[in-house]
């Protein structure tokens, strides 16, 4: 018993880290408090920078839209993966590996935000380099 509740807690635990991860990228990102949460999914909902709103299923299999409303699971598109049997996903059916992959399909300002900030951590570490080696420039010409 204890193993199942370790697994939930891992699961809740990946969710926090995904939520830290790109609340940054998006208007809003919280697990679901109406559809329940188990050690093998979770249920994200989504507001994108340019305010589309979804739920996300995440599994092990990865991230997929279960519906364009929060805290809601579309049942059309849950008996249509039941149904199919070949294993391959429908476009509007689409799982993703990562959060990333999930908003970069249905977000187009998250590449925006994500690249804006990327470069934002680049000049800053340039920045400590430049420091870093004027510091150092600084002290041997003290030494000589």
């Amino acid at each position: 018993m204890q193993d199942a509740d370790e697994q939930t807690f891992n699961c809740i635990d990946e969710a926090n880290a995904i939520i830290n991860d790109v609340k940054g990228h998006v208007a809003e990102i919280v697990m679901s408090t109406k559809l329940e949460s188990s050690a093998t999914q979770i249920y994200l909902n989504i507001r994108t920078i340019e305010s589309a709103t979804c739920c996300v299923q995440v599994t092990n299999r990865g991230f997929k839209i279960v519906s364009s409303l929060y805290d809601t699971i579309d049942e059309d598109k849950a008996v249509k993966s039941l149904l199919r049997e070949n294993g391959e996903a429908e476009e509007d059916d689409e799982i993703f590996e990562t959060p990333y992959a999930l908003l970069d399909k249905i977000s187009p300002r998250y590449v925006e935000s994500f690249g804006n900030k990327l470069c934002q951590q680049l000049r800053q570490l340039q920045q400590m380099r430049t420091e870093f080696h004027e510091e150092d420039e600084e002290e041997e010409d003290e030494e000589n």
